[in-house]
């Protein structure tokens, strides 16, 4: 059985929230809620730490799908649709949102565990994309930056691109920084003596 989670349940009908709750707390897990609307799903968010989000599609003031987006802005966690409907126009919705995944209601105890892990999985599989991508965007920026300062060195000593390459990585390795803070550095400075210029 996964860890026990922190789980937020927003549905609007009492007896699928009692229902909710009660298979949720069998399985050793701590229900935040059950919210009655979607605007308390996102205020019961707001407010407390969860791990994970159990949202009604259809819910009063604002829909699961709404609520589904206001609080993983505030949280990023996985979060789980209900629905009673297997209304392919919702699932489709549900897919552009922040969802990892989708369960059609009367919800069963033997449906909601495995939900649960796909939806973590599924979060886990979506925060190492994001971290990659992130990786990536950071070092195509690094990237940028050195080519800059090579440029500005190029221009100020007369060097080949190799041969500021090499200045760069020297003073690298002799301050003990990272390529792209002694390449701020050689920006700054010769932006500094532009302006002073």
């Amino acid at each position: 059985m996964a860890a026990p989670l922190k789980i937020l349940v927003a549905e609007d009908e009492p007896l699928s929230a009692m229902a909710l709750q009660a298979q949720l707390e069998a399985m050793g897990h701590t229900v935040i809620g059950p919210a009655r609307d979607g605007r308390q799903a996102v205020d019961l968010a707001t407010a407390n730490p969860l791990d994970l989000a159990l949202l009604d599609v259809r819910m009063p003031r604002l829909s699961g799908l709404e609520a589904a987006d206001e609080i993983f802005r505030i949280r990023h966690v996985p979060i789980i649709m209900l629905s009673g409907y297997s209304d392919p126009e919702l699932v489709d919705r549900a897919s552009k949102a922040p969802v990892f995944h989708y369960l059609v209601k009367p919800v069963s105890m033997q449906d909601l565990g495995p939900a649960i892990t796909v939806a973590l999985n599924r979060f886990q599989e979506w925060q190492a994309f994001q971290d990659e991508a992130h990786a990536l965007e950071q070092k195509l920026e690094d990237r940028k930056l050195v080519e800059k300062a090579k440029g500005v060195l190029m221009a100020a000593r007369g060097l080949s691109e190799a041969d500021a390459y090499r200045v760069l990585q020297k003073e690298s390795q002799n301050r003990n920084q990272p390529m792209v803070e002694i390449a701020r550095s050689v920006i700054m400075t010769d932006s500094l003596l532009r302006d002073h210029a």
